[in-house]
């Protein structure tokens, strides 16, 4: 776990899971008859909250090399973006009251974070452990072998 800003742990996978759950939250927003005037401007504040926790991730994630599976959690990560990007796409794509067709601002917006996400995606695909090339330390020592060796 790496620190957040408080000193304390952040936890990859459970920041992970709400940032899932609040990306659905969005997904289904798309799907109701709701009044704009009511939820748009919830809807960019939620956008540009998943938005900086992703970006709090990456940045943990990318600096320290030690966390303990990280390159499963830039998986999980990878995942979550990708998922945020979709969404992104959906609001500028689909016809509903909420969607970016109708509001400049939320089509500005979502220009804005898709920009950033596709770069955190970049920055998480380069931070993944190199598994090519990497040397691998011999399971049994010199001196081990040649005692096997031996007893042959």
């Amino acid at each position: 776990m790496k620190k957040n800003v408080e000193n304390k742990p952040i936890n990859f996978e459970d920041t992970l899971y709400i940032l899932h759950s609040r990306i659905q939250m969005l997904q289904d927003i798309l799907a109701l008859d709701i009044p704009a005037d009511l939820f748009l401007d919830k809807s960019i504040d939620d956008m540009e909250f998943i938005d900086k926790i992703l970006e709090v991730l990456i940045k943990a994630l990318s600096e320290d090399t030690y966390i303990m599976e990280r390159d499963e959690q830039l998986d999980n990560f990878s995942e979550t973006e990708w998922r945020f990007s979709q969404v992104l796409v959906r609001f500028l794509s689909v016809s509903s009251t909420l969607s970016a067709g109708h509001h400049p601002v939320l089509r500005d917006t979502i220009s804005t974070l898709r920009s950033q996400s596709a770069i955190r995606r970049k920055i998480a695909d380069n931070s993944k452990s190199k598994k090519e090339g990497v040397e691998t330390i011999p399971i049994v020592s010199s001196d081990e072998m040649s005692e096997l060796i031996k007893g042959l």
